[in-house]
């Protein structure tokens, strides 16, 4: 079933049902899409390159905008390389595509976002589930199913989109060295979002990159469209040779790819941007545990707000309504049972908006 009909009106508000509303939801966090530097970069490429490069990446599709894009990626990771593809989805299919046969055996969060469920489906390999967030069930899971000289790929949401949880990836990671293993992260809702420099999970724990795999997509934290993938050159030249995602599928579209350039390097020469969404959210999941509310204390800037009850919920959905704000009821794989409110506020989300949020959600308790 698709989500109701909506229609911006400006960086901050929607129109749904006649109505301007705050929309505090989505999945564009510094609400990139609708600034008007990156409207820009993306006009003019559009009238100076057109819409579609016109074939594969290893075809005659591989046009100067991509080549640019992926510096620019790699620039804002430090990393010796990126790609660069159509879709955020199919990132996870793109990278174990490629490194599939350096494992014998995957195990996945239970509840992983399903982009990372399908990809494995693919790879003809034992995958072996561990329960969510739990470091002591995947030891126990990995104790049991790897034998001698077997390598082990652990796979698992960087920050989980419902919630805004973050894996204990450093539990993770003393388990899997002793196997001399790797982790994968899908990093969507992550890159641009958290650590010091918006680099994602690896930098927010304050892990050696060394260690990790990291998908991403370019529409959450940059705010455009597209997958990508940051590494060393020989991942890179690796996912180009043996991944048939990337091969046979047509690049994002050009004036995509120039936004996107552009949001990327605003954000890396803005990088208080990334740090104060940071602290805003920390500071707003204090006040939601301080009237009850159960929330992690990642930087996330992600709010699942439930009142348990189906009809306080819909009390709740009026109370947004009758104060302006959009009423984002989610009912998405992942989400808690029932389906939850799953607000977001952004890096130009000010502080009246949120107050309003909070005394909103407070007055339906």
């Amino acid at each position: 079933m698709l989500g109701p009909e909506i229609k911006f009106v400006d960086r901050d508000y929607i129109l749904f049902e006649n109505k301007k509303l705050l929309y505090l939801a989505g999945i564009d966090y510094h609400r990139m899409s609708n600034n008007p530097i990156i409207i820009q970069a993306m006009s003019d490429a559009a009238h100076e390159f057109g819409l579609n490069p016109t074939g594969s990446r290893t075809t005659t599709g591989n046009h100067s905008l991509y080549i640019q894009l992926e510096k620019t990626v790699s620039n804002f990771f430090n990393s010796e390389a990126a790609a660069v593809f159509a879709s955020g989805y199919i990132s996870n299919m793109v990278l174990l595509q490629t490194i599939k046969d350096d494992f014998d055996i995957f195990f996945i969060d239970e509840v992983t976002h399903s982009s990372m469920m399908d990809a494995t489906k693919l790879c003809d390999k034992k995958v072996i589930s561990f329960k969510y967030l739990n470091p002591q069930h995947l030891k126990e899971q990995i104790d049991k199913n790897v034998s001698a000289n077997s390598r082990l790929l652990v796979m698992t949401d960087g920050v989980f989109p419902s919630t805004g949880e973050i894996p204990p990836l450093k539990d993770y990671a003393d388990v899997v060295k002793k196997y001399d293993g790797k982790i994968l992260t899908d990093d969507a809702h992550a890159m641009a979002v958290i650590g010091k420099t918006g680099k994602g999970t690896w930098e927010e724990k304050e892990l050696s990159r060394d260690l990790f795999f990291q998908t991403g997509t370019l529409s959450k934290g940059f705010g455009i469209h597209g997958g990508v993938i940051q590494g060393d050159s020989d991942l890179i030249n690796n996912i180009q040779e043996r991944s048939a995602a990337f091969a046979g599928s047509t690049g994002i579209s050009l004036p995509l790819a120039a936004a996107a350039a552009k949001s990327i390097s605003y954000l890396k020469s803005n990088p208080q941007i990334i740090t104060e969404l940071q602290k805003s959210a920390l500071a707003l999941k204090e006040k939601f545990r301080g009237i009850g509310f159960k929330m992690p204390s990642s930087p996330v800037p992600i709010f699942s707000i439930t009142l348990e009850d189906r009809q306080k919920n819909q009390r709740l959905k009026q109370l947004l309504l009758n104060n302006g704000i959009y009423p984002p009821f989610i009912n998405y794989p992942g989400s808690p049972p029932g389906g939850h409110f799953r607000f977001i506020i952004t890096s130009i989300t000010t502080r009246e908006q949120i107050q309003l949020l909070f005394e909103t959600i407070k007055s339906a308790l």
